[in-house]
Formats: structure tokens, sequence, C-alpha cells
């Protein structure tokens, strides 16, 4: 699949889920803030197991985002940010550059490694993320890969 294909296979699942959960209960606020939040959960997550190829729409989404919390981080004298932004892109050239496509980043494990940070905002985030990772998954038909 391309990656307009993995966003709205993501976007999708990711909106049945962020709607029942809300409806049945109660999760996800629908103030501005967690709506962006959502977003680029559905956004990045849709196509995070696809940072294993170099020309994949999620490296070069990464690589900016990373020049631009270096940035950020020189400039606002903000160690976090600076050493995020190294941290975002050295991650992502590796990966890039070493892994194989449809490798590790493309399995079950690697999406609950990824998704489980989001337990200190919340876990409904958390589970979002793995909905939105395991989607990518869904569209590449590797339903059941644990590694």
């Amino acid at each position: 699949m391309d990656y307009e294909s993995h966003l709205f296979l993501g976007g999708i699942l990711g909106t049945i889920m962020i709607l029942v959960m809300h409806h049945f209960y109660g999760w996800f606020e629908s103030d501005l803030e967690s709506i962006i939040l959502m977003i680029i959960i559905v956004y990045i997550y849709s196509l995070l197991p696809d940072v294993d190829a170099k020309s994949s729409q999620i490296v070069w989404t990464f690589i900016p985002l990373g020049l631009l919390a270096i940035t950020s981080g020189y400039l606002l004298k903000n160690d976090t940010y600076l050493v995020s932004g190294i941290a975002l892109i050295a991650i992502t050239f590796i990966a890039a550059q070493f892994m194989p496509h449809r490798g590790f980043t493309h399995s079950i494990l690697f999406g609950l490694a990824v998704s489980l940070p989001w337990i200190y905002l919340s876990w409904n985030y958390s589970v979002l993320a793995f909905i939105c990772f395991y989607s990518h998954l869904l569209g590449d038909e590797e339903y059941f890969k644990m590694v």
C-alpha cells in the first residue's frame, strides 16, 4: 500500500475507535488540544512501520521535525528539545538505512513498544496509537507478525 492508503485506513479505524469509545465509555475529550493530539497520533502511527524505508513519508516527516526540535532547543536553550531532535533524526536514519523493509518495524511487538509510552499521558492514547499502528500491518497483510 502507498502512504495515502495507510493514512486512509488508519484514519478510518482510528476515527471509529475514537467515536465508539467516546460514545460508550467517555474516552477522549473533544477540546481542540485533544483533537490535534489525536490527529497527530493517527498520522504518525498509521505510517510508523515504514520508518525502515528511506523514501517513506514518515522518514520525510521525522527529519524536519527533528531539525525543528534541534533548532528550537538551541534557540530556547532547552536541552530536552535538543536531545529529542538529535535522537529522532539518529533513530530515523538508522532505521531507514540499516533495517530491512517489513522487518521488525512491521511487527506487533514493535507496535506495542512504540505505543506504550503514551500510557504516561493516558492509556486511551496508547490504545489509539496501537490501533493505528496495527492498521498499517493490516494494510500490508502482516496480520499476526509478532517479531
